[in-house]
């Protein structure tokens, strides 16, 4: 064991040591990845909204590296329904985000407009509208390197306004669409001015088909794509079977990345 914990010493040592003189710029996370993107499109995509037909409510809370002061952790509640009379869908969605010194509150309305183009086949137009509360208690990092005027300050309540827009090709048995849910690439400066990040552009593709295999079995993929400025961007792959249109089993995965069970 002490071997084990010198070695992770030295490991530690030799990443700062990296860190310190190399000349590179980093990029943290903007919004929440969720691997359970299938139960929270709504979060990305606003043409979603109402597309299950009936109201639909989602509570969804992840939790990352227990243990670790500053872990990752986000917590969200979607709303939505659709309003047959009038080809609209609309949605609710609320975001709770953690991590580290950083803390965001999100509130967005969805909005959706579906028009008929074949039998069983529709185009659906969504707008997303809110607003994100930024918190950053920077100056409760520990600094190595002093001064620095990017940790000189907090940035208190920072209100981030924003907009988004999606486009969805869906019919029962499959969806096909793309979104950007913010549009506007707000800047946060500190107290003093600095100004310290920028907001990027996420765009996300996406699509699922059901395959009826028998009476009682059926079986969906989907896939999900993001691509964001200056980040990596991620493939999420997903596979399930319905069984008896009663129970959902499956598994997802993030390429290079991570994977995970659904049942439901």
């Amino acid at each position: 064991m002490k071997i084990y914990n010198r070695a992770v010493v030295y490991f530690e040592s030799l990443i700062f040591a990296i860190l310190f003189v190399a000349p590179t710029t980093s990029y943290s996370q903007q919004d929440p990845v969720y691997a359970q993107y299938t139960n929270n499109l709504l979060t990305i995509q606003p043409a979603y909204a109402g597309l299950s037909g009936t109201l639909n409510c989602t509570g969804i809370a992840r939790a990352q590296w227990i243990g670790f002061d500053g872990a990752p952790n986000t917590n969200t509640f979607t709303l939505s329904g659709p309003i047959q009379k009038y080809s609209l869908g609309l949605g609710l969605s609320i975001v709770n985000d953690r991590w580290g010194p950083i803390k965001q509150n999100g509130v967005y309305i969805d909005y959706a407009y579906r028009v008929k183009i074949v039998k069983d086949q529709y185009l659906s137009f969504g707008l997303k509208g809110g607003f994100n509360l930024y918190q950053a208690d920077l100056t409760n990092l520990a600094i190595w390197d002093h001064p620095d005027r990017i940790f000189a300050y907090d940035i208190k309540s920072r209100f981030l306004p924003n907009m988004g827009a999606g486009l969805l090709w869906h019919s029962d048995q499959f969806f096909l669409g793309v979104s950007i849910p913010k549009v506007i690439r707000n800047s946060l400066p500190n107290q003093d001015g600095t100004k310290i990040y920028r907001e990027v552009y996420h765009i996300y593709g996406m699509a699922g088909k059901v395959f009826i295999l028998d009476s009682w079995l059926k079986i969906k993929p989907t896939a999900l794509y993001r691509w964001a400025e200056r980040t990596p961007s991620f493939v999420d792959l997903a596979l399930s079977f319905l069984l008896y249109d009663q129970v959902w089993i499956g598994a997802t995965y993030r390429i290079q990345n991570s994977a995970g069970l659904i049942f439901q």
